[in-house]
């Protein structure tokens, strides 16, 4: 059976079904004009006409059936996961998505997903390909459909610029809502970043040398994966204790107001680790990081890593190892390992699974389920907020149990400046104004996704008693590249004292 169809008609049912599938976008505007119905039913209005226009100016014969289908599909799986984990698709989430690996992609994967695939793609995609198009006096609709809508469209505009124009400079996130659009223009964004990324390293320190040759320091540096400092009961937390494991530990400083560098892994990660700060990083650069100069000046570097996101490069070239194993403590059996042999300078980087959503209950081993009801399950939606915040403090509580554990490796070791710093990438949302996960673009993300916990220990009382009297400075990943060189007494013309946790010269980011 086929279907037969006028080319115009086709038009307006694909732009009724993007419509749809953007209740997203219009449940934000509805919410921020303060349900002015008259407003609303305006933009409601330009909006269909736009999307109009545009379909009728890119649906071309013999390639009607193929855009359509790329352009519903991308709208009703983009559609699903604004809906359903309040994300939004920019460039960053596309460097995410690209970047993942199988493990992380098939944990968003549930029955009511496939079910929302089979009914919403594929069946839009048949229909479409069983569709029989009639192009009879195509050149005239076309050209009556497209500057038809287009002056409806700019017409509403005229009538209600006043009004409008002001609400979209104020509201200008909007256009981020824009279903399929806004993510092919992310998509295409990405590309060209990457496109034009250098491919040859960019050397920053050829000054670099040790203050001291003959000093002996260790340290583990701990990178955490969708921790958010809220939950920490070392910063104040109350509902559940997930620092059961840390909180006796004496010379331990907690860090109270830590931000991070970005809202996802693919953007935090090569960014904690670059000389640059967080407004003047760009994706795509090619440059020495802190661990190449660390390892530069003979501090021996080393990368564990258990994330499935892998080390973003900064690990390129250093020795290291990437695992992909359930539980995060597969990666003491390595540290231990790397410790028998450790005698001089070092730094050990762990980069853990920690709390990685939405799975949340996959993060540690059932004896970790301290805090109850879970929910066991990626449908976060379907699950209450009592039970999402249990799951996702037993991932905190589990981490809690590999810092300690990393502690004891480090007491024993003969280095007397033997420390662990532990912060994580970004924060997490649960759930808080229908918003999930992480990932939305920095200016507008939640305090969460971008409030970090941050914990110094150290063998040497006298460092952490210093650190003590800097707990509550308002610090972020940009203290982390210039700590690091610190903390080892590396010279450097890239080494900022003001931005050093160790220096008496520290001095508090300006947010």
């Amino acid at each position: 059976m086929r279907l037969k169809l006028s080319w115009v008609q086709f038009t307006l049912l694909n732009t009724v079904f993007i419509m749809a599938f953007n209740f997203p976008l219009f449940e934000f505007v509805y919410d921020k004009i303060e349900q002015d119905l008259m407003l609303f039913g305006i933009f409601f209005g330009i909006y269909f006409f736009l999307v109009l226009s545009i379909l009728s100016l890119v649906y071309l014969p013999y390639l009607s059936k193929i855009l359509s289908i790329f352009l519903l599909s991308t709208c009703a799986i983009c559609s699903y996961f604004v809906s359903n984990y309040g994300v939004l698709i920019d460039d960053h989430m596309i460097q995410n998505v690209v970047e993942t690996d199988n493990r992380e992609f098939f944990s968003y994967f549930n029955f009511s997903f496939v079910l929302y695939i089979l009914a919403f793609v594929v069946l839009p995609s048949v229909l479409v390909i069983l569709t029989k198009i009639e192009y009879e006096r195509y050149f005239f609709k076309k050209s009556v459909l497209f500057l038809g809508s287009l002056a409806i469209c700019f017409g509403l505009i005229a009538l209600s610029s006043k009004s409008f124009l002001p609400f979209l400079r104020s509201h200008n996130i909007v256009r981020m809502y824009n279903l399929p659009f806004y993510p092919i223009y992310s998509s295409i964004e990405f590309t060209k970043k990457k496109l034009a990324s250098k491919k040859e390293l960019t050397i920053i320190s050829d000054d670099a040398s040790l203050k001291d040759n003959n000093a002996s320091r260790l340290m583990i540096l701990v990178v955490g994966e969708t921790a958010r400092a809220s939950h920490y009961s070392l910063g104040g937390y109350t509902y559940n204790d997930t620092n059961f494991y840390t909180k006796n530990e004496a010379n331990l400083v907690y860090f109270s107001d830590v931000s991070s560098c970005g809202t996802a892994t693919a953007r935090s990660l090569p960014c904690m680790f670059s000389r640059h700060k967080r407004e003047d990083f760009k994706d795509g650069l090619y440059e020495e990081n802190a661990l190449d100069i660390l390892q530069k000046v003979g501090v021996k570097s080393v990368w564990f890593g258990n994330n499935s996101g892998g080390c973003k490069g900064n690990c390129d070239r250093i020795k290291h190892q990437l695992i992909a194993k359930d539980y995060d403590e597969s990666l003491l059996e390595l540290v231990e390992k790397e410790l028998q042999n450790t005698h001089t300078n070092q730094i050990i980087v762990v980069h853990l699974q920690g709390s990685h959503g939405p799975t949340y209950y996959k993060r540690y081993p059932k004896e970790f389920k301290k805090f109850t009801p879970t929910c066991d399950t990626n449908e976060l939606n379907t699950c209450s907020q009592e039970q999402i915040i249990n799951t996702y403090d037993n991932t905190l509580l589990y981490t809690d149990f590999i810092l300690k554990n990393l502690i004891d490796l480090l007491r024993k070791s003969p280095i007397q400046e033997a420390s662990l710093l532990y912060l994580s990438d970004h924060g997490e949302s649960l759930g808080e104004n229908g918003i999930y996960l992480h990932g939305m673009p920095y200016l507008i993300a939640p305090k969460d996704q971008k409030h970090i916990p941050m914990i110094f220990w150290s063998k040497d009382g006298n460092l952490t008693q210093a650190l003590q009297a800097k707990k509550d400075y308002k610090l972020s990943h940009d203290n982390l590249f210039s700590s690091l060189l610190g903390y080892f007494g590396v010279n450097s013309k890239e080494y900022e004292a003001n931005y050093d946790i160790f220096s008496e010269n520290l001095k508090e980011n300006k947010r």
